[in-house]
């Protein structure tokens, strides 16, 4: 049983944040304004992104006072400002340590914040509940940094990679470029005969040198145009163990999913692959947790399954639930943003959101040259079918395709 004291010390903690969050994210821009090589009006260039940071601390406020099964990370709303705010900072040319200082200070300000509310309550605080205050709301900080950076990394190794191409279709032009004068050359020096006059022989041996060592340019251009494809690993590529980032999604999921009834069934011989290990914990974030909102209440035993598969395709990582479905007329729509196909749902099974996560879903198994795929039947459950290059994939288990 809770102290007499720990609720009304949360609900206090997460009223006064909700009064305060104006002044807080004036005091963090205050800081920001030392910090950053920009001009003060050019931080938040307009008054949506100036908005963001106050929204931020309100939805902080409201995770403070959320039950346990509920997880920031969840929160698409939430995590589409922090990721805005990544690629603003990425057009302003910041850097990821500017990134780390300016949440740095965010939790600074909490944490004064924090200290002088509990000092205000004086004995009627809940020691308990003021150090599980402070440490859900680093907790959120840390979400929303780790979102933040994610998107900045992913628009830099976009930007590089977009220069990669540059680069490879010029070399590719000048390759083609001199390539045609140069057969030219050959030709005419193949059809010149060496002449008794000592001149004449020089300037064509020298005319030979240089056809040689044109060919030779134009070869380095094509080998280097072949070895710059885009089947190098992009810059934030590395090796992912499937395994052991869906256990850990799994696990900050933990609460959300104890509440509702819903255990992870993960394999032990999930394997590795090469790829943004940012997106793939992001996809799996919000499969897991669509996993869970959406179980169904009505059965006894509610599950969600993560397993690789060996296709004749290629690998393919499952996961699978037996939740409440997709009706047949709308899986075609899931994946497009702000769809909810459960929205008349909410009340009844305790969730909400915009319609976002799966429509990041897509687009990251895009950007990592992937796909993914939906298979479900109503009242029986939902699999989505996650698939990336062939090339990208250290192992897969044998098991026989379904």
């Amino acid at each position: 049983m809770l102290p007499r004291h720990f609720d009304a010390t949360i609900n206090h903690f997460a009223n006064r944040l909700a009064a305060e969050h104006t002044a807080l994210a004036r005091a963090w821009l205050e800081r920001l304004d030392v910090l950053l090589d920009v001009d003060r009006r050019d931080v938040f260039p307009t008054h949506q992104l100036l908005d963001h940071i106050p929204e931020l601390l309100r939805e902080i406020a409201n995770y403070l006072r959320a039950p346990a099964d509920q997880e920031i990370a969840a929160n698409t709303a939430v995590m589409a400002k922090a990721t805005e705010l990544g690629l603003l900072r990425f057009d302003q040319r910041a850097s990821v340590h500017q990134l780390l200082r300016e949440y740095q200070f965010l939790g600074e300000i909490l944490e004064a914040f924090f200290a002088r509310e509990a000092a205000q309550l004086g004995e009627q605080a809940d020691a308990t509940a003021a150090v599980l205050a402070v440490a859900r709301a680093q907790q959120a900080v840390r979400e929303l940094q780790r979102r933040t950076v994610d998107a900045f990394i992913a628009r830099y190794t976009e930007t590089i990679e977009r220069q990669h191409g540059q680069l490879r279709s010029f070399g590719r032009l000048v390759s083609h470029e001199i390539r045609q004068p140069l057969g030219v050359l050959q030709v005419l020096t193949r059809l010149l005969q060496p002449a008794n006059d000592p001149d004449r022989r020089r300037l064509v041996e020298t005319l030979e040198r240089n056809v040689v060592r044109l060919g030779d340019v134009a070869g380095k251009l094509e080998r280097l145009a072949r070895l710059t494809r885009r089947s190098d690993n992009a810059p934030n590529d590395q090796s992912v163990d499937l395994g052991a980032v869906s256990r850990d999604v799994a696990g900050q999921l933990a609460d959300m999913a104890d509440v509702r009834g819903v255990t992870f069934d993960i394999a032990d011989d999930l394997p590795q692959l090469t790829a943004d290990a940012g997106r793939v914990e992001l996809v799996l974030m919000n499969l897991f947790a669509n996993a869970v909102k959406y179980s169904d209440p009505a059965k006894p035993v509610r599950v969600v399954r993560v397993r690789c598969v060996a296709a004749t395709s290629g690998p393919q990582l499952r996961v699978e639930d037996n939740g409440i479905g997709i009706p047949a007329a709308q899986r075609a729509a899931i994946f497009e943003q702000f769809v909810r196909v459960h929205a008349h749902l909410d009340d009844e099974l305790g969730s909400q959101g915009l319609g976002l996560g799966l429509s990041i879903v897509r687009e990251c198994m895009d950007a990592m040259g992937g796909a993914v795929a939906v298979e479900s039947a109503e009242s029986e459950g939902t699999t989505f079918v996650l698939t990336w290059p062939p090339a990208v994939w250290t192992a897969c288990s044998p098991a026989a395709a379904p």
